[in-house]
């Protein structure tokens, strides 16, 4: 296999699966999400496709990706349980927020995923396309609807 392909593999795989299971909340998925992203990125490398920045087309591949099979399996589980499940386990400060962040759009969670695994403003807008001066600002009005839904 090519060096540089198992190097970035080693070196990007860690984060790309926390990305992942954050996004989908589903640890099986989001191991399937990796995989699809480094086959893409296998392919791409031997198409000779540019990739201008590895670490951004990964991540926002990982996010595409993860998003693709949200709405997915979305489909499949509406269709096979029609009617909700109800749980009625408590619920902790943690799995409140985790709460929280599922009912934001797919757009609010990828920032706040981001956020919170250390990239910063400039990185998150590159990976994003979004504009670099609303990070901060966008940011914050999601903090404080995640806050709104767990208090």
């Amino acid at each position: 296999m090519d060096p540089e392909f198992e190097k970035t593999y080693r070196d990007h795989y860690p984060k790309l699966s926390r990305i992942a299971a954050k996004l989908l909340q589903d640890p099986e998925g989001a191991k399937d999400v990796v995989q699809d992203v480094f086959t893409a990125y296998y392919f791409a490398m031997n198409n000779e496709k540019a990739i201008r920045d590895t670490k951004s087309w990964l991540v926002r591949c990982t996010i595409n990706k993860a998003i693709d099979y949200k709405r997915k399996t979305a489909r499949t589980v509406a269709m096979e349980s029609p009617l909700p499940e109800t749980d009625e386990r408590q619920h902790d400060e943690a799995s409140d927020i985790l709460n929280a962040i599922a009912h934001l759009n797919e757009k609010e969670q990828t920032l706040i995923v981001l956020y919170s695994e250390g990239y910063s403003y400039k990185e998150i807008a590159e990976m994003t396309g979004r504009n670099f001066p609303s990070i901060g600002k966008t940011l914050s009005r999601i903090l404080d609807k995640i806050k709104k839904h767990v208090l």
